[in-house]
């Protein structure tokens, strides 16, 4: 047994030994194996068993991931855009639907092909649609569209051709002294949710570029909140050949006269330009402005088709993206139908844009489904 002075003395070297384990460094110290951090997925429902409480989320990118539900799961539904949890409110599993967008976290598995969830947090079709709506015609109410024709860093500026043809109207986009959001389109991708974040030091003479902001009462600037652009392609000509396995339609390009393999893949716009709606383009052909114009919206009034309706001899006009490959196009949008347009049109001479008598910035980006 200790006397009092031992007892003392162990006392001090306890305390001693504790002030020396705290003062160690955080490396120093035997650590307990850290909490797993929470794996995670976002997609689109694709497929939903609520009773066997099992759903397929089909992400952005990569394969289907299988969701396993755990019983104790929180299921929470959010609003579109908003960056925290604060105001969602809970929701049974059973009102999750084919289109919702869910998040889900959990225990991924090994192979990366499904997750068991302990929380969902869902963002209904019909919320997405609303919201995607309401931007859109935020969009064509203050968005400007032009190709870029002069930068200029020092000031923050971007000078754009509100249109094709070399009359058309000047437009300055300022940069400087505010929050900005830049994006970018990828070189292969037509859908606006693979645009990656941008600056103004990406942005390049040639672009096509579409600013949201407020536009100065002489209407020669405007403040941009939001910028969007790419590098894209406009290229009118021949349909050569068709294979629908592939997707792809070849084409003679009338400024080369070379010929083009065109991928369309499932965002692609494919329209017909009707006789009697040749009229009503063509008072637009040569004009530029901006999302008031009306030229996308005219380009969603055009029937709908499909690549098997398609035939070698027609004539269409093809807006891509600027790929790897300048013998590939990966497409946009397609109008057939150009024969329906002037006569000089179906003549084979060079054509792009007003030059088939089409509206000169009816192709440009694309952007009718932004953001």
């Amino acid at each position: 047994m200790l006397n009092r002075d031992e007892g003392r003395l162990l006392g001090r070297v306890v305390r001693l030994l504790a002030g020396l384990v705290l003062a160690l460094p955080a490396s120093g110290r035997p650590q307990a194996n850290p909490p797993r951090k929470a794996d995670s997925v976002v997609g689109e429902v694709a497929a939903l068993d609520a009773t066997a409480r099992r759903l397929t989320l089909k992400p952005d990118a990569g394969g289907a991931v299988e969701i396993a539900v755990e019983e104790r799961a929180v299921i929470l539904r959010t609003k579109p855009g908003v960056s925290t949890l604060a105001d969602a409110t809970p929701v049974p599993l059973q009102e999750i639907v084919v289109g919702d967008r869910v998040l889900a976290r959990g225990a991924l598995a090994e192979d990366k092909a499904s997750l068991t969830a302990r929380q969902l947090v869902v963002m209904t079709r019909d919320d997405i649609a609303r919201k995607q709506e309401a931007e859109r015609a935020e969009w064509r109410r203050r968005g400007f569209l032009g190709v870029v024709t002069a930068v200029d860093a020092q000031k923050g500026e971007i000078s754009l051709r509100v249109g094709r043809i070399a009359a058309a109207p000047s437009l300055v986009v300022e940069t400087a002294d505010r929050k900005v959001s830049f994006r970018r389109y990828a070189a292969d991708s037509v859908k606006f949710s693979d645009t990656r974040p941008s600056a103004l030091g990406e942005v390049r003479v040639g672009d096509q570029l579409r600013a949201l902001g407020e536009r100065t009462p002489d209407g020669a600037r405007v403040a941009a909140e939001q910028i969007v652009f790419g590098t894209f392609r406009t290229v009118a000509g021949t349909v050569t050949a068709i294979d629908a396995g592939k997707n792809e339609v070849t084409m003679r390009a009338d400024d080369t006269r070379r010929l083009l393999t065109v991928t369309v893949g499932p965002d692609a716009r494919v329209r017909r330009l009707p006789p009697e709606m040749a009229v009503r383009l063509a008072r637009f052909a040569g004009g530029g402005g901006g999302a008031d114009a009306g030229p996308e919206d005219l380009l969603e009034r055009m029937p709908a088709t499909t690549l098997a309706e398609l035939k070698a001899g027609d004539r269409i006009l093809v807006a891509s993206t600027e790929g790897g490959d300048p013998g590939r196009l990966n497409a946009i949008a397609i109008v057939s139908g150009l024969e329906a347009l002037r006569p000089a049109a179906a003549s084979g001479r060079a054509a792009r844009g007003a030059e088939v008598g089409l509206p000169a910035d009816l192709m440009d980006l694309g952007m009718g489904s932004v953001p």
